[in-house]
């Protein structure tokens, strides 16, 4: 459906930024984190790597991570490589690159990092993550640090775009028993939501731009 220089393309047009990102957000998104606004100044940064590849058909595909069971508020979730900025970083996309290799073993020099998305600060973890755009022009060979990470999911970009990748259902959100409703992506058996279903909401919005 895209190459890799489609990809490249459209990088250079303007990002949706928010309106994308709330796209995919539970319904009570928007009002937390108009709550959350003297938080934001104090948030801890990380930073993902949206990884694509080309596989054996010659479809671009994303790579997915399903966090381990051990991990806190994220415990069990599908989510992208990446963590915590730490000092030694010397910004939030050595951190993306440093976390992709810590937990699924990807070297940084294997990765062409090709763009960006917006910044996206998460209210209940308390976190501003930056989204990094990546390329690996080999099948990647995983080595999966099991502490961090259950298993890697690898899905083709194309899968996002049909007419029912997008469902709703009622999740429980952390530190609350009560449930909320949100739009998540199905992709086969794969659910993803919160967080990455938001940032992956703004990557397909600017790939769908003219």
């Amino acid at each position: 459906m895209f190459t890799l220089h489609q990809l490249e393309e459209k990088l250079n047009k303007p990002l949706k930024g928010m309106a994308s990102q709330l796209l995919m957000a539970p319904k009570h998104r928007l009002a937390e984190m108009e709550d959350a606004k003297n938080k934001i100044k104090h948030a801890r940064y990380s930073g993902v790597m949206i990884l694509f590849f080309v596989n054996d058909n010659e479809e671009l595909c994303i790579v997915f991570i399903r966090r381990s069971d051990y991990v806190g508020i994220h415990a069990g979730q599908m989510g992208l490589p990446g963590g915590r900025y730490e000092e030694k970083d010397e910004n939030t996309m050595q951190t993306a690159l440093r976390e992709t290799f810590e937990e699924i073993g990807i070297e940084p020099e294997k990765i062409k990092v090709i763009g960006r998305l917006t910044g996206l600060y998460i209210p209940p973890s308390n976190f501003h993550v930056d989204p990094y755009i990546g390329f690996l022009t080999q099948k990647p060979d995983y080595k999966i640090d099991t502490r961090e990470v259950k298993s890697v999911v690898e899905l083709k970009l194309s899968d996002f775009f049909s007419a029912n990748a997008i469902h709703w259902k009622d999740f429980k959100t952390h530190g609350s028993e009560k449930l909320t409703s949100a739009p998540f992506y199905k992709i086969g058996e794969t659910e993803i939501w919160g967080a990455t279903a938001m940032i992956i909401s703004e990557l397909l919005d600017m790939l769908k731009q003219p």
